[in-house]
């Protein structure tokens, strides 16, 4: 668990949707810098109103694990965090008993005169019961005031016997141990805001788990949004460079010798490694030392080179759209919520429901 900081307040998001409505949460997300897309904010809405898993899934590096977070980081929450991984065990997602401990905890018993068959009985109680991180986040909702945020990554990469682990976790809200008992809440309104995010690769994930969750998917932001995100994850970018960067990665996307194309992670750690070198414009030079954050193999690195050429007229070639785009985002720079609403594609007293 990565625990929220104890000197500012949690905010419950939940709460801010029911009173405040929809956008009031758009903004908090935009102060952390992620731009939320105008679909996604209504499925949150929903996610959060009905307590129920949040699955989303879309292409890498489209800002799925980034929304996640950056809701954690909006809100103060709590984040409990399970990357998707083949062999993960039921101690990893569930709980285990420590085993050793109730060892310990027998001889001792017995040696100062229990019986032993009670003093195994004895053995199963919450000391030596370790949680793992699903259940875990589970716990914390039912005991604490503030809302946990648990997030399963690349949940794509799960087997599907650790899928059936945590049906009954997500369709109930608790896991009954055997000698124990229940660990969970079984108020959906209490439940830990859970996030699940799939690339959509590995397998398909059984109807079971899909059915307990509202579903997105999450789209590559168009042209237009990652420029806005750009601008919001790196505020100090000069405009010449976010007009560039935006142009180039708009060129590499469009060649067909390149096999990864870059995401949106690519354009943004491209930006904040430009900024942090204080370039403040795009030449071949500049393009052909960064290739590394665009290329991810070595025959797109190799076909990349080999249009450096092609790459610096992209970047040079006026394009009145970027620009417009560019000069809008400067005339709204306070970030207003009429501005934001214009963002995401809201009116400013829209609620969307």
């Amino acid at each position: 668990m990565q625990p929220h900081h104890l000197e500012l307040p949690a905010i419950n998001p939940r709460r801010i949707v029911v009173e405040d409505g929809e956008l009031a949460l758009a903004e908090m997300l935009a102060n952390t810098g992620y731009v939320i897309q105008r679909d996604m904010l209504r499925d949150l809405g929903h996610v959060l109103r009905s307590g129920k898993p949040w699955l989303i899934e879309g292409p890498r590096g489209g800002g799925k694990t980034a929304l996640a977070e950056a809701l954690a980081l909006a809100c103060n929450l709590p984040q409990f965090y399970l990357q998707g991984m083949e062999g993960l065990e039921l101690g990893d997602v569930l709980y285990q008993w420590d085993r050793e401990g109730q060892n310990q905890w027998v001889r001792q018993a017995v040696s100062v005169g229990m019986n032993l068959k009670e003093a195994r009985a004895e053995q199963w109680t919450r000391e030596y019961l370790i949680l793992g991180e699903a259940l875990a986040a589970f716990e914390l909702a039912a005991k604490e005031e503030v809302v946990p945020l648990l997030i399963i990554d690349e949940i794509d990469k799960l087997s599907e016997r650790t899928e059936d682990m945590l049906l009954q976790l997500f369709g109930r809200g608790y896991a009954h141990i055997p000698r124990y008992g229940e660990v969970g809440v079984r108020d959906r309104s209490r439940w830990p805001i859970v996030i699940l995010l799939s690339n959509d690769l590995r397998h398909d994930l059984s109807a079971p788990l899909r059915s307990r969750c509202i579903y997105s998917w999450l789209d590559p932001p168009t042209p237009q949004e990652e420029v806005k995100i750009l601008r919001a994850r790196s505020p100090r970018a000069p405009r010449g460079l976010l007009v560039g960067v935006a142009k180039l990665i708009n060129a590499i996307r469009g060649m067909a010798g390149i096999i990864d194309k870059p995401g949106l992670r690519e354009s943004i750690d491209l930006v904040e490694a430009l900024v942090g070198q204080n370039h403040r414009e795009l030449s071949m030079s500049v393009i052909d030392s960064h290739l590394c954050y665009l290329a991810k193999r070595g025959m797109d690195l190799a076909n990349l080179r080999k249009a450096l050429a092609r790459l610096e007229a992209a970047v040079e070639f006026p394009n009145a759209e970027v620009d417009e785009w560019i000069g809008e985002l400067e005339k709204t720079e306070g970030r207003s919520r009429s501005a934001l609403a214009a963002d995401i594609g809201l009116h400013r007293q829209s609620r969307l429901f």
